[in-house]
């Protein structure tokens, strides 16, 4: 009773604004930490690229998703995407193109490894994640640098040798999936001095694997991009085909995360400042026309509210009908879909999650619930 107690008072003073604003901090945060740049070891470097994106220019690559009894996992993407390609003279011999941490300092340690992405996450944990507020001291932080993904990889380094662009031979170095997990409390402890710095780092869960794509996540994540891939302006759809991206945790089960937008922006109307005295015909005009304007604004959010329940309820169904097909997940694991909205406003919000935990196919599938309680038991959550 006193742990319903308290989990439900958590629950009503629960501030979702605050929370997406912490989230929105400690991405930019770890931006400013993981930014990298690249840099040739032997002579001019020509890079080409289709799609090419550094990662760190800005924070919008990492992604931060709070969820309910676990807390928050920040999603870090590698360096690069894996349609770089590097491209030397024929005289000019084998160029190696490295991805180091952009820094002002020249004789900081800038190479990009093991050690040195753990190292970066722990002073995060120890320097800022202590500041998030409303989590419970049983609830994580969770950092994890190269999540997978259907069109992005973990390369720290490229090596080439060509002589045209036919005959390239690129060797790639690959990084694993690096997770670093802290606990609130411990957390606090630290920042309270209660804990030293050698005993905290004690406490962090660090992992590492060669994470290898299991078959059902990457068919799911199919059957997301082709619902939510195409949109004719009139209803919200995926960004571009690397707006999706899907990781699993032992610990919690499938998050899945897509960037969405309208496709055309629904604009908003402004007023400005008349001057001097008016005429009463000239007044009425004007008032008329700022009626005229407000009605059409209010029209233009009434649109796109339906929209973006259109958007909810086609993203439940595809979860109920299709999550179903997540072998991998376990009985008490979790299917999670965070959707980033770019045209957020005061109707919309900025990001919704929708979670459901894998008993819920299970009694789907035998006919212990029907369709409909199964969409019900799909959890909203918007920031």
């Amino acid at each position: 009773m006193a742990v319903f107690i308290s989990s439900l008072t958590f629950a009503q003073n629960f501030d979702a604004n605050r929370m997406n604003r912490d989230i929105k901090i400690m991405e930019n945060i770890l931006g400013e930490l993981f930014k990298t740049q690249v840099v040739s070891e032997a002579g001019s470097v020509n890079i080409r690229s289709n799609n090419y994106v550094f990662f760190g220019g800005t924070s919008g690559n990492i992604k931060g998703t709070y969820i309910p009894d676990f807390g928050v996992i920040f999603m870090i993407p590698s360096s690069s995407s894996r349609s770089i390609v590097v491209s030397r003279e024929r005289s000019s011999g084998s160029a190696n193109v490295v991805f180091q941490y952009s820094s002002d300092n020249d004789k900081a340690d800038k190479t990009v490894d093991e050690e040195s992405v753990v190292k970066r996450i722990t002073e995060f944990m120890q320097d800022y994640a202590s500041t998030m507020g409303q989590l419970s001291p049983n609830e994580n932080v969770l950092v994890i640098y190269g999540s997978t993904n259907s069109s992005n990889t973990r390369y720290a380094a490229y090596t080439l040798r060509a002589i045209d662009d036919n005959d390239e031979d690129i060797e790639k170095k690959t990084l694993p999936v690096i997770s670093v997990s802290a606990k609130k409390s411990d957390l606090d402890a630290y920042r309270s001095g209660r804990l030293n710095a050698d005993a905290f780092q004690n406490q962090l869960s660090v992992s590492k694997s060669e994470e290898s794509e299991k078959l059902d996540m990457k068919v799911l994540g199919n059957i997301f991009r082709t619902a939510l891939e195409d949109g004719d302006g009139e209803q919200f759809h995926l960004i571009n085909s690397n707006s999706l991206s899907y990781l699993y945790l032992d610990n919690f089960g499938a998050l899945y995360s897509m960037d969405i937008h309208r496709g055309h922006n629904l604009g908003s109307f402004r007023f400005g400042t008349v001057t001097g005295s008016l005429s009463a015909e000239r007044e009425k005009e004007l008032q008329e026309l700022k009626e005229d304007m407000r009605a059409r604004e209010q029209k233009l959010n009434e649109t796109l509210e339906k929209e973006y329940e259109n958007l909810i309820s086609k993203t439940k169904e595809f979860i109920i009908d299709y999550g179903r097909t997540l072998s991998s997940l376990k009985n008490n694991q979790h299917l999670l879909v965070s959707l980033n909205i770019s045209d957020a406003s005061d109707e919309i919000p900025e990001r919704v999650t929708l979670q459901v935990q894998k008993s819920v196919f299970d009694r789907l599938d035998r006919g212990q619930i029907s369709r409909e309680a199964a969409l019900n038991a799909v959890t909203l959550t918007e920031y």
